[in-house]
């Protein structure tokens, strides 16, 4: 694979042991390359492995097998230190969970300025950012509300906002119009459309209907990848 490749992987494999004896094969001999400043989606139905293959991405979690590298960076050396792996996802990717996984303590604005705090940023400066992101997404006036006052759809567009806070280089995104309304999901999918231009997204989801907005679709079936340009679907 080539350097047109952000992420790249190779013979990629994953398990979990059940109880007793018993384990699970999640993913088979998984090659693929992500290209830089593109959006992907990763298209298969439930238990197919999309979580799985997202989360060894996003160094989350380590293959048994195989090699994952980011910008030509092995993840296996990246993944030695906890704590440089800590610095390297909160620089160079922005997640977007399924459930949101904001901070109730905290009011959305104090979410959004977390991984803005940890990579270092001036406050005034991230504030900025942060408050600008917001309104972008419908927020101005949920600045300083907390996550348990808000609706689905609201919380799900303040994670989008935390994960572009440090204009990351990679996107990862998991099913992220599943709660929104049709309005501001379409709003959602504009804003990936615009940041695929100098950010790279890979976006998981079971909604084929999804995959006409995308440069790239790969397939995901009982733990191997096919994948397709939109051209040749």
């Amino acid at each position: 694979m080539s350097g047109e490749f952000l992420i790249e992987l190779n013979d990629v494999c994953k398990g979990y042991d059940l109880a007793g004896k018993n384990r699970l094969e999640i993913l088979h001999n998984v090659s693929a390359g992500f290209e830089r400043n593109a959006w992907n989606i990763l298209l298969g139905a439930s238990g197919s492995g999309k979580t799985t293959l997202l989360n060894l991405i996003g160094a989350l979690e380590a293959p048994d097998s195989g090699t994952i590298k980011f910008a030509g960076e092995d993840y296996k050396k990246l993944m030695k230190n906890a704590s440089a792996a800590a610095d390297f996802r909160n620089r160079k990717i922005g997640f977007i969970f399924q459930n949101y996984q904001l901070l109730p303590e905290f009011t959305i604005l104090e979410n959004v300025l977390i991984p803005a705090k940890l990579a270092g940023q001036p406050l005034r400066k991230a504030r900025e950012r942060a408050e600008m992101l917001l309104g972008s997404l419908g927020l101005a006036d949920r600045l300083h509300h907390r996550g348990s006052e808000l609706s689905g759809g609201e919380q799900q567009r303040a994670a989008v906002a935390r994960a572009l806070i440090n204009d990351p280089e990679l996107i990862l995104a998991d099913e992220p119009t599943g709660n929104l309304d049709s309005q501001t999901g379409e709003k959602l999918l504009q804003l990936f459309h615009e940041l695929a231009g100098n950010h790279t997204i890979i976006m998981i989801t079971h909604n084929e209907a999804l995959t006409g907005y995308a440069n790239k679709v790969h397939f995901l079936a009982d733990g191997r990848l096919n994948e397709k340009r939109i051209s040749e679907i």
